[in-house]
């Protein structure tokens, strides 16, 4: 998921973790250290990342010449054997091993945060008797 801040440095992130995962954006802002996150917009993916809502992928970052992305990718994502990615289109996807996908944000030169994404926490309704 493509975020930005909504006020102050206007910072865009590249949020990578796992399928499914609900991300806690406020708790994510503070580990990131930055103002309140909302996502991307449609014109914003277009600009930087020369894609769109539901294609964005890490291979997008080939287009993010002026390093306007902050890459964040969640540590967990580290201890799978292969990551999936849709290769600049969302049909189909290529499998890596986490090395790989490292060594590819190495030779774009692209720098990427590794770090723990807080997730959400699901809430129990209890019904009372």
């Amino acid at each position: 998921m493509v975020l930005r801040e909504r006020k102050g440095e206007k910072r865009y992130f590249l949020i990578v973790t796992e399928e499914g995962k609900s991300v806690d954006l406020k708790q994510l802002k503070e580990h990131l250290s930055c103002g309140k996150l909302e996502f991307a917009s449609s014109e914003d993916l277009e600009v930087l990342l020369r894609t769109y809502p539901g294609n964005v992928s890490i291979f997008h970052l080939l287009y993010d010449e002026e390093k306007k992305i902050n890459l964040v990718l969640d540590q967990e994502l580290l201890d799978y054997p292969l990551l999936a990615f849709h290769p600049l289109y969302n049909g189909m996807s290529l499998f890596l091993e986490p090395k790989e996908v490292l060594k590819f944000l190495e030779r774009i030169e692209h720098e990427v945060e590794i770090r723990e994404i807080p997730k959400t926490l699901e809430k129990c309704l209890v019904k009372e008797a």
